[in-house]
């Protein structure tokens, strides 16, 4: 292997590692066409690379349960996807795993992601939860949520988000309502982050004054009502 081979290698391992949700191999279509093929069995040590790296190994999980469930969790889980993540377009799935480490009872591992290129976005949830004992050996929970969203309607935006979830106290019962508190939170927090990139950040990106010298009008319900408007009159014209 050329030393360039090796540079560019290492540039569409970076490119396919950091593909937005639904789009690793659409990326890999694009890379195909600036380089010379990878190998075949390189590319899919990348994908297997990329699904752990974001979770999206549960997807794939026919057994979402690893070596034993201690705390009885699975039935739980369930109702949880099924009131949370069964919206239309999303695909979820979970692992339990009590082998996670020696100091750990178990370790929760949930995945969902809403392809929609078709629409021109994309969306997945990662969580992470670790249950462990503390000195006293009351069980207790900590996580991690990391969203990643993207779209690319008259644009191209995404946003990744990190949160961490502190350490709480907890019993085998109300592990997922304070899952479901995290959630909530987080949803919240992000509702109100969102309201103001669309408002304010989004804005700040784009000239105050643009090159016609005539100032760009940001009233976002009037620009949304033209954008439907132009998607009304192109399928009119489609009829």
């Amino acid at each position: 292997m050329t030393d360039s081979t090796s540079v560019h290698l290492r540039i569409v391992r970076e490119l396919l590692l950091s593909s937005p949700p639904g789009q690793f191999d659409v990326i890999l279509e694009d890379l195909r066409e600036l380089l010379s093929s990878p190998p075949n069995e390189w590319i899919e040590k990348i994908r297997m690379e990329y699904n752990t790296l974001t979770g999206r190994q549960a997807l794939f999980q026919t057994t979402p349960v690893k070596s034993e469930d201690p705390l009885g969790l699975q039935e739980g889980m369930k109702l949880h996807i099924d009131k949370y993540y069964s919206g239309k377009g999303v695909q979820c799935n979970y692992v339990i795993d009590s082998s996670f480490s020696s100091d750990s009872v178990c370790s929760i591992l949930l995945y969902a992601e809403r392809i929609q290129l078709q629409q021109y976005h994309a969306g997945s949830w990662t969580a992470k939860y670790n249950i462990t004992k503390n000195d006293n050996n009351i069980l207790c929970i900590k996580g991690k949520a990391i969203l990643h969203a993207h779209a690319f309607e008259n644009g191209n935006v995404q946003l990744k988000t990190t949160v961490e979830f502190p350490s709480v106290e907890i019993t085998s019962k109300n592990v997922f309502q304070q899952i479901q508190i995290w959630d909530e939170s987080l949803v919240e927090s992000l509702t109100v982050m969102y309201d103001e990139i669309s408002s304010d950040t989004l804005k700040k990106f784009r000239r105050v004054m643009p090159v016609t010298r005539t100032r760009f009008d940001w009233n976002l319900l009037g620009h949304r009502g033209i954008r439907q408007l132009g998607a009304e009159v192109q399928k009119e014209k489609g009829r």
